[in-house]
């Protein structure tokens, strides 16, 4: 773990004691983020994660300051139909990092982290979106994305879908150490 990440603790959603509430603090809290990121609602003035979701968060001591989640839709839900019918690519993921926490490899680890996690349950596939004018996003982004062997799979005026697929991943590395060895 880098010297920038010292301090921090890593953990899964469901590890995290009183994980809703302090989710809850860490969304109430976001102001510019949310410019970019859509992913939540508002019910009686709190704010909440619009779907069911599993993931990790980055602690600083009992604050929540990173998300790093992946959309889990109930089975027969309307999001996991429509899922099903038009986005057969694995899971929905995002990450979403408080603004005085950019630029100190959070996002980077929380995708390690979910990576590790996404082998170890079989998960071939997963995407994200990204904005096209969030300039950080999209660097971070196109270098996960080269770093995984993924591509982009769809373009629209204002946004980026990328996707990464794990096998092909698996096979680059598996190829590189095979041909270390010889």
């Amino acid at each position: 773990m880098t010297d920038s990440l010292k301090g921090l603790e890593f953990k899964n959603f469901s590890e995290v004691s009183d994980f809703e509430d302090k989710l809850s603090r860490f969304l109430n809290d976001l102001d510019e983020e949310l410019i970019y990121w859509r992913g939540y609602e508002e019910i009686n003035g709190q704010r909440g994660i619009r779907y069911p979701v599993m993931g990790h968060a980055c602690l600083d001591g009992e604050r929540i300051v990173a998300i790093n989640y992946f959309i889990v839709p109930r089975i027969l839900s309307l999001r996991w139909l429509y899922d099903r019918v038009f986005r057969r690519r694995g899971f929905e993921v995002g990450v979403v990092v408080k603004k005085e926490y950019h630029r100190r490899g959070i996002a980077d680890h929380m995708n390690s982290l979910r990576v590790e996690l996404f082998r170890e349950l079989g998960v071939e596939e997963y995407w994200f979106r990204v904005d096209k004018d969030n300039i950080a996003s999209m660097r971070l982004s196109e270098k996960h994305t080269e770093e995984m062997r993924g591509k982009i799979w769809k373009e629209t005026k204002d946004q980026v879908y990328f996707l990464i697929n794990l096998n092909k991943d698996l096979m680059v590395r598996t190829m590189k150490l095979e041909s270390n060895k010889s």
